[in-house]
């Protein structure tokens, strides 16, 4: 169905299509999770993050929603075609792949999905904790320096560090250490690896393609793919969970 504004106060249906009243001035417009429940789904929320699965059918829409400061880390989980329309009407339309990340600013809209096939993202938070924290250190051990190869960074700022980890089938990551901060893992395929500590333990981890994982920090170690698939994922470190 499609959307049209009309001044009226009421709203009906004409001909299949839905008619709804413009958003009335000084009306509050509220946070996802609050405004529009069919398509926000919780998955985490603690004191440092909160993180929530975005998901629209084929050509569905989402009503106008607000969403809080500072931002937050977007992951797309299928591909976008997407418009994201403004109180105001003015309107920007996205293209992604999925697997595709970005920083998303506090912003006000409402969303339409513009393709024939569903649509699915989680949308990471981060909080700024109560009292002020000193900046994780820097690690010698950090992924992105003893293994470029297999982590990269893709994106940076004042809360968030994002690292793209990819392994081929049984491929292995050196010995590393990731910053002293908590942090949020989303999985883009499903992720069988065993994890080894600098004294020669070893335990296997499983996680699910689409998955999402609230995670502390931990000491050395190496990851090895023991799948047959490549493996990836997206590590959302928290800057300021310590």
């Amino acid at each position: 169905m499609r959307r049209i504004l009309y001044s009226s106060t009421f709203a009906f249906f004409v001909t299949s299509v839905w008619i709804v009243p413009p958003i009335a001035r000084g009306a509050e417009i509220q946070d996802p999770l609050i405004a529009d429940p069919p398509h926000y789904t919780l998955e985490i929320e603690n004191q440092w993050t909160r993180v929530f699965r975005e998901h629209m059918g084929p050509r569905d829409t989402m009503i106008m929603h607000k969403h809080p400061l500072p931002g937050a880390v977007i992951v797309m989980l299928t591909d976008r075609h997407n418009r994201l329309t403004a109180p105001d009407g003015t309107f920007r339309e996205f293209k992604n792949d999925a697997g595709y990340m970005m920083w998303s600013n506090a912003s006000t809209h409402e969303s339409e999905n513009l393709d024939p096939i569903n649509f699915e993202a989680l949308q990471i938070e981060p909080r700024a904790p109560k009292v002020a924290v000193t900046a994780a250190p820097a690690e010698k051990l950090d992924p992105v320096l003893t293994d470029p190869e297999h982590c990269k960074v893709e994106f940076e700022n004042e809360f968030a560090r994002v690292i793209r980890i990819h392994l081929g089938p049984h491929g292995k990551l050196a010995m590393h250490k990731h910053p002293d901060t908590k942090a949020v893992n989303v999985y883009l395929t499903d992720f069988n690896v065993r994890v080894t500590d600098k004294a020669g333990k070893s335990i296997t981890a499983s996680s699910k393609a689409k998955q999402v994982r609230f995670v502390d920090a931990m000491g050395e170690h190496e990851d090895e793919n023991i799948s047959d698939a490549p493996a990836e994922f997206l590590r959302v470190e928290l800057k300021q969970a310590r």
